[in-house]
């Protein structure tokens, strides 16, 4: 059965607390600049009988990694969804950032939600080692047809995909609605654009091969009129498939001619159709991103501190406005450089003193 993928991926959206397919990734940064890494994912049960062609994990598992089946299934909190894990792998990285995650089948367009580029500083001062950790995941490179700038401004963008309030600070509930409503607007609108666009050009590449150059044109005078009545609401809940777009294109053409070319050449269009629309795969997963850190913690980005851990919500949603990258910085005490310190004035206490004396 065809799935919709641009229509579940927004539904998702919509709930914004939905976690869809949710993965757990536990990292300890050791104060040697190693790093040790655990990633959690509930598997089938093929899967847990050896066959790693179910592999549930977004990136392959073959090399470096080591597998455990959990003794049980374990139930964790994702942001309010309680999700299911059974299986991890981990591995250890001499270096953090020294080798990245190779993604599942070569699916490079996966590599903004599954391979952060990480850094690790280590900086000595005389009393304290600072440790400076990063993780940047890269802003989406394919957002679908039509730009997001078309409909949303850079702060919308902010307070839509990452929960940026601070431009509501200081409107009342009244205000913040209307603004909030404003924005979901331009969302809907892109949204909406984005499908049909995905659709018309799919349309358009078969009536090209088939050589009907009259329908192309006839096409391109239909494009606007068709997106104004089904499409231009925000609140339309048509799925926008290449079917669907060929009965509105023969009711304003009064023809059957797009609706017969979808009966000769649906399976095609639509593959077409989720193959062009392919990123939206990642909109249904997400990383809960925890990570340990020697020492004491003096500043983060972390959405939540819990038991000691760093803890980030890492998804598509939030990729698609920019670049989301995780800083961490703590610091570790050198007890050693205290008590040389202390030593030290100890001497030259009683160096004076003795001079002192006499």
């Amino acid at each position: 059965m065809r799935t919709n993928k641009w229509m579940a991926a927004m539904v998702v959206l919509l709930g914004m607390t939905s976690c869809g397919t949710s993965y757990r990734m536990v990292s300890q940064v050791n104060s040697n600049g190693s790093m040790h890494r655990e990633v959690y994912a509930y598997g089938d049960s093929a899967f847990l009988a050896g066959d790693r062609t179910h592999n549930p994990f977004l990136f392959r598992i073959e090399s470096g990694w080591e597998l455990n089946k959990l003794d049980s299934v374990v139930k964790f909190n994702c942001w309010g969804n309680e999700e299911k894990l059974n299986v991890k792998v981990w591995r250890t990285y001499p270096t953090v950032g020294a080798d990245s995650f190779s993604t599942l089948d070569g699916k490079e367009y996966m590599h903004p939600l599954v391979v952060p580029a990480e850094k690790l500083r280590k900086v000595f001062g005389w009393f304290y080692t600072y440790y400076q950790y990063t993780a940047a995941y890269s802003e989406l490179p394919d957002k679908g047809p039509v730009p997001l700038d078309k409909y949303l401004t850079k702060e919308e963008q902010r307070i839509w995909f990452r929960g940026d309030t601070e431009v509501l600070n200081g409107l009342n509930g009244i205000e913040q609605n209307s603004k909030l409503d404003d924005i979901e607007t331009g969302f809907w609108k892109w949204y909406n654009r984005s499908r049909y666009e995905l659709s018309y050009e799919v349309i358009l590449q078969f009536a090209i091969q088939k050589g009907d150059t009259a329908f192309v044109r006839r096409l391109a005078d239909l494009k606007e009129p068709v997106y104004g009545k089904h499409f231009s609401g925000k609140d339309s809940d048509d799925e926008g498939s290449p079917g669907k777009v060929c009965n509105y294109l023969d009711e304003f053409s009064q023809t059957k001619y797009f609706s017969d070319l979808y009966k000769s050449d649906g399976k095609s269009m639509d593959e077409l159709y989720e193959e062009k629309g392919r990123i939206t795969e990642l909109f249904g997963y997400a990383v809960q991103f925890e990570l340990s850190m020697p020492g004491k913690v003096v500043s983060t980005n972390a959405a939540l501190q819990k038991d000691g851990s760093l803890i980030w919500k890492v998804d598509a949603y939030r990729l698609l406005y920019s670049d989301y990258t995780l800083t961490a910085e703590s610091r570790v005490v050198n007890y050693w450089a205290f008590g040389i310190t202390i030593l030290f004035l100890l001497l030259l206490t009683g160096y004076c003193w003795r001079r002192y004396r006499r």
